[in-house]
């Protein structure tokens, strides 16, 4: 049998592609991931090393500065230790070249054994009034050395020389500029101390012991135990991450899997003759399944070790352009162990041994007698058939009531559910897809004769078309889950930010009224869309007196989403939130506002995110006599597509002119909308490899399908269809497969994006988010399935129609 093995995949080499490109790609998306992941441990680890390599001991901080002060001051009166160095961390506002901005700071130790930082350019700072940048923010930022940053700090603004920049890895006491480690006691409360760090002149482990004695257990960890507590930390977060991808590579596992079943389908249809003669000349059924399932442990074994090559090429590209794109990223060189690459190559055969197994079982159960004759028509009412429509239907049900059960908040069991009712629908694939197939008749036959003969050709062999199906189905259905979802959440997200943060920036006072320049010069600031200003008055509310806001509909118009108040009338008052003790009417409806001597009832509304000071129309302060005491308030609206830093620095910086506040909830609100755009983008981007799996599924069954009808193709030939028809006939075919699996893989995804949504969002929102359809994204869906199909006939439907009828009649 080894010879007819080798030589059937030798005839068909050309025929296994599909499966063999399945294997490739699966197997290097987790050998990608595995060597990236590696190599971001690795970097990690020596951004560790880098940092804490000097010290021998370490004394933990506890956030409490005096009580880590005497520490330090008793540690190192122990004999042993040659020099401590106080970890200093601190954050506050600083003034740089391209103006001011918030920064991280870092100390510089004093003792020069225990001195992580090297110069890039220039020097270390040595004095109180010297600093040291980062390269990176000193290339964003423009600061060269020698330059000055000024320090606003609440005892007073600091002036500092920069005197050199540091290449310092992104690990915990990476910061944006370095102080002297003596500096950080005149910071005050901006500065915490991270730990302290020791190096001893003798037996580190002698030395630790007595200070534990001494001083009590656990004031100090040995280096080493404490840069592997560090390491474990700093990776924590790439397992997570690994492990998420992981659910990724098992769904490109999955629809490779059925790649490979359908291609080993469709294969040994073709090749039934020839099993059927090797039945006849003495192989057994054992011997015929087995050829088989070799054959496909030949393919997975060449595609995984394709793949484990490939996949650690993509990886040393991917560190290669993360050094580039982000020099600050700690990563290592990316290696593989033998268990991670052994495990890849065991689940490509795997996965392609288990895709041809049921294909190898039915060729061997096929008597030599059936599988010399002709068939046509493909039943699927047969035992087996039951056996898949009760197996199908079980799925489907308990996949059903975990997808409901799911909706308590349990997401495992949501995924689990979602798991297996999506295995029973594509067990249900013979049935569902020609069943929507056959709805389409009406339509198709209004094309012409390829028409009917390409909805007849659909419906003949329902195995067959399903298997062409399901693949492009699969895709679909995963692709359309993730943007349903992803559009769902999003806009979830955004109503949530416009009503806790409806307003972008407000640049207001607490004690003189804001000069009319500040307005002026914040209008010309990049990446401000909109500004408004809003007059003032004092007046008393209730029993209490208050700052009260006129707003016009201007400034209503910066505002994001739909205020609950609506427009505001002219016995309407607007109290935040934030303010309390206001005496209202009994039925807490209205309160009594007086303003410039005139007295009124006003109606009561509430807000939130609209700043610390009540609101009423400008009409109300106007028609009360009171022309208020000057601009109170500068409302900003920023443009979507602007940097949020970059804005919220610049008004900021001419807010500080004028000793103004600036609140708001625009870094808020960027901060979220740019992870939530990362997320969807890298669960886009990973399912992608499974949709490209599924598209390279979609073309070679219907090559395979095609290249199975030579001699029905050749037999209408000969009826007077011309060579136009024909293609016309299969492409069709292909559109019309295409577009159903495409209509049933937008059903499903939205059905399966409506219950993952649902599922996640317990404990995050406080009402349930409703489904949110992006019809322009669904339409693009459509159209690419569609156009995919068709692209997939063309090279099949032109290599069938240049076969000339006489020699497609008699071919095998």
């Amino acid at each position: 049998m080894r010879t007819v093995i080798l030589a059937s995949m030798r005839t068909y080499a050309r025929r296994y592609v599909a499966a063999l490109v399945a294997v490739v790609i699966a197997t290097a998306f987790i050998v990608a991931i595995n060597a990236l992941s590696s190599a971001a441990r690795a970097g990690s680890a020596e951004a560790v090393d880098e940092q804490y390599g000097a010290a021998d001991l370490v004394v933990p901080g506890t956030g409490n500065v005096e009580e880590l002060g005497q520490k330090v001051a008793r540690v190192s009166a122990v004999p042993g230790v040659r020099a401590v160095a106080v970890n200093w961390s601190a954050y506050g506002s600083a003034t740089l070249p391209d103006g001011p901005r918030d920064i991280s700071l870092g100390s510089v130790a004093t003792a020069s054994a225990l001195r992580w930082q090297h110069a890039a350019t220039g020097r270390l700072p040595r004095t109180d009034d010297e600093v040291a940048v980062s390269s990176s923010d000193a290339a964003k930022h423009d600061i060269a050395t020698g330059s000055t940053i000024t320090l606003n700090i609440p005892g007073g603004d600091r002036r500092l020389t920069v005197t050199g920049t540091v290449d310092d890895p992104a690990a915990s006491l990476s910061a944006t500029a370095y102080l002297p480690e003596k500096a950080f006691a005149g910071l005050g409360d901006a500065a915490f101390p991270v730990d302290a760090v020791a190096a001893t002149d003798r037996d580190t482990l002698v030395v630790a012991e007595t200070v534990n004695r001494e001083l009590g257990a656990d004031t100090v960890t040995i280096g080493d135990t404490y840069r592997e507590r560090l390491r474990l930390d700093a990776t924590r977060g790439i397992d997570v991450f690994q492990k998420l991808i992981y659910v990724f590579a098992g769904i490109s596992l999955f629809v490779g899997a059925l790649v490979i079943a359908n291609t080993f389908t469709i294969l040994l249809a073709q090749r039934a003759r020839d099993l059927a003669l090797l039945r006849c000349v003495g192989a057994v059924r054992s011997q015929v399944a087995r050829s088989v399932v070799l054959e496909g442990v030949v393919l997975g074994a060449v595609g995984a070790v394709t793949g484990v090559l490939l996949g650690l090429g993509i990886a040393m590209a991917g560190v290669a352009l993360i050094g580039r794109l982000s020099p600050d990223t700690p990563m290592g060189w990316p290696s593989l162990t033998p268990l991670a690459a052994s495990v890849p190559i065991a689940l490509g055969v795997a996965v392609t041994a288990a895709g041809a197994y049921l294909p190898a079982q039915r060729a061997g159960a096929q008597s030599p007698l059936s599988a010399l004759q002709p068939q046509d028509v493909v039943e699927i009412r047969s035992r087996s058939g039951a056996v898949r429509l009760v197996s199908a239907s079980t799925l489907v049900v308990l996949g059903g009531g975990g997808l409901v059960a799911g909706l308590g908040g349990s997401l495992p069991v949501g995924m689990v559910g979602g798991m297996l009712s999506f295995v029973g629908l594509m067990l249900l694939t013979p049935v569902i897809v020609p069943a929507a197939i056959r709805l389409t008749g009406p339509i198709v036959r209004r094309l012409g004769l390829a028409g009917r003969l390409a909805h007849a050709n659909s419906l003949r062999n329902p195995r067959r078309t399903a298997a062409t199906s399901t693949a492009l189905l699969i895709g679909v259905t995963l692709i359309t889950a993730v943007v349903v979802g992803s559009a769902s959440v999003s806009h979830k997200v955004n109503t949530s930010l416009d009503k806790n943060n409806p307003v972008d920036l407000m640049v207001t006072s607490s004690t003189a009224p804001v000069p009319d320049r500040v307005a002026d010069e914040i209008r010309r600031v990049d990446g401000v869309d909109g500004v408004a200003t809003l007059p003032g008055r004092s007046v008393r509310v209730g029993a209490q007196d208050l700052d009260v806001l006129g707003v016009d509909q201007r400034a209503l118009g910066l505002i994001h989403g739909t205020p609950d108040f609506g427009r505001l009338g002219p016995d309407e008052i607007v109290l935040p939130y934030t303010v309390d003790g206001v005496k209202t009417s009994p039925s807490g409806d209205t309160v009594e506002v007086s303003i410039a001597g005139q007295i009124r009832d006003m109606k009561v509304l509430y807000g939130t995110g609209l700043g610390d000071q009540p609101l009423v129309s400008t009409k109300t302060l106007e028609s009360m006599g009171a022309t208020g005491d000057g601009t109170r308030a500068v409302w900003v609206r920023a443009d979507p597509s602007a940097d949020a830093t970059d804005v919220v620095g610049d008004v900021t910086a001419v807010a500080r002119t004028a000793d103004l506040d600036v609140t708001g909830g625009l870094p808020d609100r960027a901060d979220i909308l740019k992870t939530l755009d990362v997320v969807m983008a890298v669960t886009i981007g990973l399912l992608a490899i499974a949709v490209l799996i599924a598209l390279v599924g979609v073309g070679n069954t219907l090559s395979l399908s095609v290249l199975e009808r030579v001699r029905e193709s050749s037999l209408l030939r000969a009826l007077g269809l011309g060579r136009s028809g024909l293609r016309a006939m299969l492409a069709i075919e292909a559109l019309l497969m295409a577009g159903v699996a495409a209509v049933l893989g937008v059903a499903l995804g939205t059905a399966y994006a409506w219950f993952g949504v649902r599922t996640t969002s317990v404990g995050v929102f406080n009402t349930e988010p409703g489904l949110t359809m992006p019809w322009g994204q669904i339409a693009t869906i459509l159209a690419v399935a569609a156009l995919a199909g068709l692209v997939a006939c063309v090279l099949p439907a032109r290599r069938a129609a240049r076969i000339p009828p006489a020699a497609g009649l008699v071919a095998d």
